[in-house]
């Protein structure tokens, strides 16, 4: 066995002893997000109970019916999310019109002190469209996928694809704008501009997204096997490729 193996072996056992954490810190931010969360479930908001101060939500709650759960402690159907206070990330959502449809959010949530469930910190939501192929989708851009207004990493950013929307907030009301204001918006975030009306033209297939924080929705159980799966497959890559340059 060359030097290059045997350190390589010692290398990898090394890493599985620490719980492999180089490769847990390559995870994507998102993924770590989702890693760090106690429920990451695809969800549609019911109804809202907000105090308002100067017209901005200050303190309350939103009731939530999931439609489908990627990370949580148990089977959650119904649940509520509380926010107070104001802060980089707020986790307040926009109120319900009786009658109408409530939009789709992908929620990171943890755990609240007292009972039920809070936003993560990092960022609660991401909203969630209906492609017209009844796919779900992930709008594009929007806050939170962080960098530049909205839009996110190279990975996001790599997933993103062209897509026609139907159902809630797949129209966005901007009448009370000025023509020039509705183009800059719709330059700015990619949207179209029909009459008065903005429509998103960019999303992210819910199924692809997932695989982006796929790590961070491994329960703690199997996260160990994850990470010395990864591991090992690492490994016998630096290992092939040693053989092939010689050193083998």
């Amino acid at each position: 066995m060359s030097l290059l193996h045997r350190f390589l072996n010692f290398a990898g056992a090394a890493a599985f002893a620490l719980g492999a954490a180089p490769l847990a810190a390559q995870e994507h931010p998102l993924a770590q997000r989702a890693a760090a969360s106690d429920v990451v479930v695809l969800a549609q908001l019911e109804r809202t109970d907000y105090q308002y101060t100067r017209g901005f939500p200050v303190d309350g709650r939103a009731w939530f019916t999931t439609l489908l759960t990627y990370k949580a402690p148990r089977v959650i159907e119904r649940f509520i999310v509380k926010e107070s206070g104001l802060k980089d990330n707020e986790c307040y959502f926009p109120e319900q019109v009786a009658g109408q449809e409530g939009p789709r959010y992908l929620l990171f949530l943890v755990r609240d002190p007292e009972d039920g469930w809070r936003g993560h910190p990092d960022g609660c939501a991401l909203e969630v469209l209906v492609a017209s192929d009844n796919r779900y989708a992930l709008r594009w851009p929007q806050p939170g996928f962080g960098g530049e207004n909205g839009r996110g990493d190279d990975a996001v950013q790599a997933l993103v694809g062209p897509m026609d929307f139907q159902g809630p907030r797949s129209r966005i009301d901007a009448s009370e704008m000025l023509a020039h204001q509705r183009e800059a918006r719709a330059e700015a975030q990619f949207l179209r501009v029909d009459g008065t009306d903005l429509m998103p033209t960019r999303g992210i297939e819910l199924g692809e997204f997932r695989a982006l924080i796929s790590d961070g929705l491994v329960n703690e159980d199997g996260a160990l096997q994850a990470r010395e799966r990864r591991r090992a497959a690492t490994l016998r890559q630096a290992l092939d490729e040693a053989d092939r340059d010689g050193d083998g």
